[in-house]
Parts: C-alpha cells; sequence; structure tokens
C-alpha cells in the first residue's frame, strides 16, 4: 500500500468518481515507487462496486493517458491478471481539484512568504523565485475601484473573471497532452495574477498563440520562460498564430465507433502485426490443471473449455491433444491479446462510445470506405480476417455500414503506404514547429 500515491490521487482531478475510486484503489497495491500493481479486473469490480466493463475500459483510459504502464499482460493462465506500474512524472502532473483561487500557498494570491528570522529576505533568498520560476514579484495593490472597473469592462467583453483559474490552468495543461514545460514547479496563482492584468483581447492572444509560441522556442532549440512569465512580458504579441497544421495535429479529435478514423487506426494496428505473446513449455500441464480446477465446480464449464481448445477426452479420462496444438494456441493467443490496440477499439465499438485521437489520424479519413453490412465486400472482409489470424470488426448493431480501407482486402497494401505516409507528413509538420 502507498499512502503518499493514494493521497496525490485524493487530490487530483481525475474526472470522475468511478476513475478516482478505481485509481486509489490500484494505489493500495502498488509500493512507495507505483510499481506492483496485478489484481485482476473481477476483484477492482468487486471492491470498487463498478462492473467489469467500467474497470477494462478506465484501465485502458488511465494505460492511454500516460498514468498506468503495462509491465506485464495477463491471461496466460487462469486468474492472472495484467502487471501494472504508475507512471510518476505523470502521476505528478495530474491537475489539483483544488481551486487556484485559494493561491499557492493555500491562503491568498500573495506569493510571497513571511519574512522570519530564519528567511529574513522571505522567499527571495531563493534564486529562481518561490516556485522555482522567476523572482518573488510584489505587486503594489489594485484599489477596490479599479477592481471593479476591471471586471466591469472583462464582464462587457465576455470575459468572465471567475473562469479565469480554469483558463490559466488550460495553458499550463494545454489541450493535446502538452503540458507547459517547467510548470508543475511554477506558481499558478502568480501566473492567474499576470492574466487578470491582461486585457480581454490579450487574454485570447495568449491562449491562441500558446502552442505557437512553445513550438517556437522548440524550433529555436531555446528554454521557454515560465508561465506567469509569458504573460507578464506577454511574449505571445511577438509570435505569430503559425504553426497551424502542426496544432491541429497535435490536438486531440472525436473519433466515432465504426467510422473512418477509427477505421483507419484499426487497420494499422493489424497490419504492424501482433505482439509477442508467451506460449509455456509447459502449455499442456496447465491446460490439464486448469481443465481438473474447472472440472470440480462444473463438468459442462470443464468441457467447453476444452472444445474451445479443440482438445478431446478418452475414455481413461486423458486430454487428447491435437496436431499442432502449441503452434494453434500461439495463434488463439496472438488472436486474443496480441492486438491491445485493435481490442480497445473494438471496446470502444461494443459500447458505441467516441475516442479520441491525435489530430493527426484525421489524414486517414480520406483513406477509407463505407462498406454495407452484410454486402460482398463486407464478407470480403471477414475472411481476409480469419485467414490473417485477425479480430473482425464488433457487431454494428443497427448500423448499416462500417467502415475499411478503400478498395478492399486487396488494397490493403497501397493503403498502408498512403497511410504511413499522411501520419509521417502530419509529424514532421509537428516536429518542425
Amino acid at each position: 500500500m502507498s499512502i503518499a500515491i493514494m493521497s496525490q490521487l485524493f487530490k487530483a482531478h481525475l474526472g470522475s468518481t468511478g476513475r478516482k475510486m478505481l485509481a486509489v484503489r490500484l494505489a493500495d497495491f502498488a509500493d512507495d515507487d507505483g510499481k506492483g500493481i496485478w489484481p485482476t479486473v473481477g476483484r477492482l469490480a468487486r471492491e470498487t462496486e463498478l462492473s467489469e466493463r467500467t474497470v477494462q475500459r478506465t484501465l485502458a483510459e488511465f494505460v492511454d493517458e500516460g498514468l498506468l504502464i503495462v509491465v506485464k499482460k495477463g491471461g496466460s493462465r487462469p486468474g492472472e491478471g495484467t502487471r501494472y506500474d504508475f507512471n510518476m512524472a505523470v502521476l505528478a502532473r495530474l491537475p489539483s481539484s483544488k481551486s487556484v483561487a485559494d493561491g499557492c500557498h493555500g491562503v491568498t494570491h500573495d506569493t510571497v512568504s513571511p519574512v522570519t528570522q530564519t528567511t529574513a529576505t522571505g522567499d527571495t533568498d531563493d534564486a529562481y523565485g518561490c516556485h522555482g520560476d522567476t523572482q518573488t514579484v510584489i505587486e503594489p495593490p489594485i484599489e477596490p475601484s479599479e477592481r471593479e472597473g476591471a471586471r466591469e469592462a472583462d464582464l462587457k467583453d465576455g470575459d468572465d473573471p471567475s473562469k479565469f483559474g480554469k483558463r490559466v490552468k488550460a495553458l499550463e495543461m494545454g489541450t493535446a497532452n502538452n503540458p507547459w514545460p517547467g510548470a508543475i514547479a511554477s506558481s499558478t496563482a502568480w501566473a492567474l495574477q499576470q492574466f487578470e492584468k491582461l486585457t480581454a483581447e490579450e487574454r485570447r492572444m495568449a491562449e491562441d498563440r500558446r502552442d505557437a509560441y512553445l513550438a517556437e522556442c522548440k524550433a529555436q532549440k531555446v528554454k521557454n520562460v515560465a508561465l506567469g512569465v509569458y504573460l507578464r512580458d506577454k511574449k505571445f504579441i511577438d509570435v505569430a498564430p503559425v504553426a497551424a497544421k502542426a496544432a491541429a495535429a497535435s490536438a486531440k479529435i472525436s473519433v466515432p465507433a465504426f467510422g473512418p478514423v477509427w477505421a483507419g487506426i484499426r487497420a494499422l494496428a493489424l497490419l504492424a502485426g501482433p505482439e509477442h505473446v508467451d506460449v509455456p513449455l509447459d502449455v499442456r500441464d496447465r491446460i490439464k490443471q486448469s481443465f481438473e480446477a474447472l472440472r470440480r465446480g462444473s463438468e459442462a464449464r470443464a468441457m467447453a473449455y476444452l472444445a474451445g481448445k479443440r482438445i478431446a477426452l478418452d475414455q481413461g479420462g486423458e486430454l487428447i491433444f491435437p496436431e499442432g496444438f502449441e503452434v494453434a494456441e500461439r495463434g488463439r493467443r496472438e488472436f486474443e491479446s496480441g492486438y491491445p490496440a485493435v481490442n480497445r477499439l473494438h471496446q470502444m465499438a461494443s459500447n458505441f462510445e467516441r475516442g479520441s485521437e491525435e489530430g493527426r489520424y484525421q489524414a486517414l479519413a480520406d483513406l477509407c470506405e463505407a462498406v454495407p453490412v452484410g454486402s460482398e465486400v463486407f464478407e470480403l472482409w471477414r475472411d481476409h480476417h480469419a485467414r490473417m489470424n485477425w479480430p473482425f470488426v464488433p457487431d454494428a448493431g443497427s448500423m448499416r455500414v462500417v467502415y475499411f480501407p478503400k478498395g478492399g482486402p486487396a488494397g490493403l497494401a497501397q493503403f498502408e503506404i498512403a497511410a504511413r505516409a499522411a501520419i509521417a507528413e502530419d509529424r514532421s509538420h509537428d516536429d518542425a514547429a
């Protein structure tokens, strides 16, 4: 159990009660380094009172967001859970659920530490300031009449001061998993003060040109200033709103299940081939042990287990394995767990949910086409998946079409070339920015 990690998660904003409950329960299994988490989905579902489907979906979200790292996939034997570790760097960057209105010291917006006998100069004895980003700045007081006048002007421009805290937090975190470098060590409260001093037009400009400024620093290989300094010195004014394509490529896009982008990402994951799966040398002994364990509980369930693996049972109670069993078992395991990215997309589709992907994948939409469910082309795709030992698309329900790469299975080679080229082009624009 890691009390430290649990404490961090309790204070973090995770988006929902269920997500926080699951994250805290995972921390209960972890050591203080965030390692050693391997409960089963069933156990997590029972102890958090969430459904198994919700637990699976949330675990996949945590992995996609980088909060969890898959150390070893489970499922090689009954009751084996996937092993995870917390990504401590991502954990440290989680936004706080506490409002920034309380200030960086939890009292006011003042970033100056009390002067004591041991710290006669307050925070200014730190060369980098109270939060490691700049020297402490003591601002002149704002008269009540000035503050009220500024608030009236903001409201007139549609700039609600009550939302400034969220907007500054958005500047810190970014919209595409691109946090402001050094933000975790800098003062949000001081940055908020600088944001409040800007005009409504300057605030919008600071937000619109945030990514362009960071991209320009990266291109020129110079260190960006702290967010508060960016706002105080109005660094955004000298930055042209360029790199629109790069920003679009790094931004998140909504991806409907069974749609063209979903289909393109899915096809590329299948074409990349399965991940390595282990088939233990004693796999036959393990299957026999699993069969006997199942048989003690239910004869029918035990026989169904053998039938799924095409294993027979002779009159003497011995298991009869088919020829080439180990090869077939490897194929079965690759089919079930060798394509985790595809399984994630399939789970999303089974729940008829929308996913979120990097904007560069939007280029795949033009390379896919709608295929009517049950049509000749649809069945060609089904046959091709069977030949390639690929998991086929989930039941589309009432949907009449499902997207696949253009040109049918025969056009997959051309699709892969075009798709990887399109993604590489968007990535190069992003890197150049």
